[in-house]
């Protein structure tokens, strides 16, 4: 990475510190029979986990989801030398 893209991804980082952090609390609940229920909230949406999906695909399920229901989009800009030269 070139000092100019450093540059930029560290002010873009400043402007917005919480841009790529989303409030998920993952819980595990197990009942006294034993059957267990792996459950997602972020604020008032919650997403359970399927029986035979793994644990790493829920938790990026459950971010997807988590972001779909925000106003912020993922977004990436691409600066060209010759344009940042300008």
């Amino acid at each position: 990475m070139n000092p100019l893209a450093r540059r930029t991804a560290k002010l873009e980082r400043a402007a917005h510190p919480d841009a790529n952090s989303i409030a998920i609390i993952i819980r595990r609940i197990i009942d006294p029979d034993g059957d267990e229920v792996v459950r997602a909230v972020s604020g008032d949406q919650i997403v359970d986990r399927c029986a035979d999906e793994a644990e790493d695909d829920f938790v990026e399920r459950a971010k997807a989801e988590a972001l779909a229901r925000t106003e912020r989009r993922p977004c990436r800009v691409l600066l060209l030398p010759e344009q940042a030269l300008q």
